[in-house]
């Protein structure tokens, strides 16, 4: 298996900078990774043990998460849907190259459209509006497209995410994967933040 914490060693995660500014601003309005290392490392060691060879990330913020998994993982099919918020506060969004785009809301018809067109996703990586019922409406209307697995981040629950995704998840019916791991960029003992992976 490859060493994913080295493989990651160059890529700005959620840290203590972010939390701090966070705390001050109430909007992580800065350009890391919106995600815990650790929790990340760990869907690395996923990814690999499930054969994940297409991946669709919904809201990817500047696009430094799919950015750093395509880098690792060459995965055969690549795609991102966002609303295009970081435009907003001055940021750039950097994808992969050979990225399908669709830049709307994914809850759209126009999305489900898009993305019928695509063939079929192993992972749907869900990280957009984390209140309880965009998180609902995410995945009604990616269950039911042709995919594997669907993940959610933000299943810990807390001021950095909100408590939405995590009552999302305690009600989900499913098979049930966890990750939730110690903040240790920002310097907490416990997740703020947590992945939760779903299928059938």
């Amino acid at each position: 298996m490859l060493d994913y914490k080295q493989a990651l060693a160059d890529v700005r995660f959620w840290d203590k900078d972010t939390d701090s500014f966070f705390r001050s601003n109430g909007a992580p309005i800065i350009d890391p990774a919106l995600q815990n290392r650790l929790e990340i490392i760990e869907l690395c060691k996923w990814i690999e043990k499930n054969n994940i060879r297409s991946y669709l990330e919904i809201g990817v913020w500047t696009g430094r998460l799919i950015s750093a998994l395509h880098a690792i993982f060459s995965f055969d099919t690549v795609a991102a849907v966002d609303l295009g918020d970081a435009l907003d506060f001055g940021f750039e969004i950097h994808l992969p190259e050979e990225t399908l785009f669709f830049e709307g809301d994914s809850q759209s018809p126009v999305y489900v459209n898009w993305r019928k067109r695509i063939e079929a996703i192993d992972l749907v990586f869900i990280d957009a509006n984390h209140d309880y019922t965009a998180v609902v409406a995410d995945f009604e209307v990616n269950k039911d497209l042709p995919n594997k697995y669907l993940a959610f981040h933000g299943i810990a629950g807390s001021p950095y995410v909100g408590v939405g995704v995590k009552k999302f998840w305690e009600e989900l019916e499913g098979n049930k994967h966890e990750i939730i791991l110690p903040h240790d960029d920002a310097g907490l003992e416990f997740s703020t933040m947590g992945i939760g992976i779903w299928s059938r």
